[in-house]
């Protein structure tokens, strides 16, 4: 790992310190301060998985050890990395022939992925969130869907009749439930849903055909067709057909004039997708399983309730997360949040305020492999 000495300085403000390891100054202070929050930068091959290392140890040798080292939380990206790192420490512990309480400690101290943190909190806190216990991993819910499918008789019971009703005739339920499903456990942003817009053609049928050519009459006939059936009581519609050429005018003009009502569809199939998204997570926690994706996200919403929040900061973790650059912004606020100060409320990510005391989260990884940020 290099050392850039002038990367190395402190900001006043935030989660810790920005430094690139490069020489052996830098790896010690990221191994023996830890008073100090710590962002490290450094290539492939640099060794930061070392420096990771050398710090659970200085913590092993430190007066506090006994204390710190159960409240050691060591997250990387796969589960034989962290067995790895974990029996690497363990090794040269035996080795320095620590006191017994040292070593009883530090086999306390959690080395794994982020989901396997976040069960471990669900285990421990999700009581706060009414969840059932225990709760069984999921990788694969495409069963638990066709079932979950299955027994949905009635979709869009969020919107009222009319806009439920409007939106069936225009959207269908397959395609509203997919769109629930791939949501998966992102937060979807639900709209204010307005009444249905009403539609004005009279422009559009107002154009006429120029240079010989019917592709404007043709779609004006076709927009007649269509709008006697949307007054009408057909059950399903299909987008009238616009037969100008995209770039024109005229299909300028049609685009338009259907913005708004395709923009209320929008709204109105994000309210339903929502609704199925929350439907089928509630589906699955009935009969105890959790995908990954709820993992974090229940998490997160753990470490937002009143009670459990302060609850999970009184351990007073010591968050080290290594390859932070594969984490993404939920796992990585997960870590953040749980690190916060026992008063600490808000998001931080969007609040920065009450970060992570002295010495409590540190991470490294190469940003320019990133995948998220």
């Amino acid at each position: 790992m290099g050392l850039n000495p002038s990367r190395a300085c402190a900001r006043k403000r935030g989660v810790g310190n920005m430094v690139r390891l490069s020489d052996e100054s830098a790896r010690a202070r990221f191994a023996g301060e830890l008073d100090r929050n710590f962002s490290v930068v450094a290539s492939a091959g640099s060794g930061k998985t070392t420096a990771i290392t050398q710090r659970v140890l200085s913590i092993a040798h430190s007066a506090s050890a006994v204390e710190i080292l159960p409240r050691l939380v060591v997250v990387t990206f796969t589960n034989r990395a962290a067995d790895e790192m974990q029996q690497r420490a363990r090794q040269i512990l035996l080795q320095e022939n620590l006191k017994p309480e040292v070593q009883t400690a530090f086999n306390r101290a959690f080395f794994g992925t982020i989901h396997s943190f976040c069960m471990r909190l669900l285990t421990d806190f999700g009581h706060y969130l009414g969840l059932p216990a225990p709760l069984e991993l999921v990788s694969d819910d495409n069963d638990l869907w066709q079932e979950f499918v299955q027994s949905q008789t009635r979709i869009g019971h969020s919107l009222g009749e009319k806009s439920r009703a409007t939106l069936l005739r225009l959207v269908q339920a397959h395609d509203l439930m997919e769109l629930g499903r791939r949501a998966g456990s992102a937060v979807l942003c639900v709209p204010e849903l307005l009444p249905c817009p009403r539609l004005d053609f009279m422009e559009v049928y107002a154009q006429v055909d120029q240079r010989g050519r019917d592709n404007i009459s043709k779609s004006q006939a076709e927009l007649r067709e269509w709008e006697k059936r949307y007054a009408g009581d057909w059950e399903y519609l299909r987008w009238p057909v616009c037969f100008t050429a995209a770039n024109s005018n005229f299909s300028d003009l049609w685009t338009q004039t259907f913005s708004p009502l395709r923009r209320w569809i929008s709204a109105a199939a994000t309210c339903v997708a929502a609704e199925v998204q929350r439907d089928f997570l509630d589906f699955r926690l009935e009969r105890g399983f959790v995908t990954y994706g709820d993992q974090i996200a229940l998490a997160k919403e753990l470490l937002q309730h009143p009670v459990a929040a302060p609850r999970i900061r009184e351990e007073k973790m010591r968050v080290i997360l290594d390859e932070a650059q594969d984490t993404e912004p939920a796992q990585f606020s997960v870590l953040l949040e749980a690190t916060r100060p026992l008063a600490a409320t808000g998001d931080w990510m969007q609040t920065r305020i009450d970060p992570p005391p002295p010495g409590h989260f540190c991470m490294v990884g190469d940003f320019q492999q990133s995948i998220y940020w």
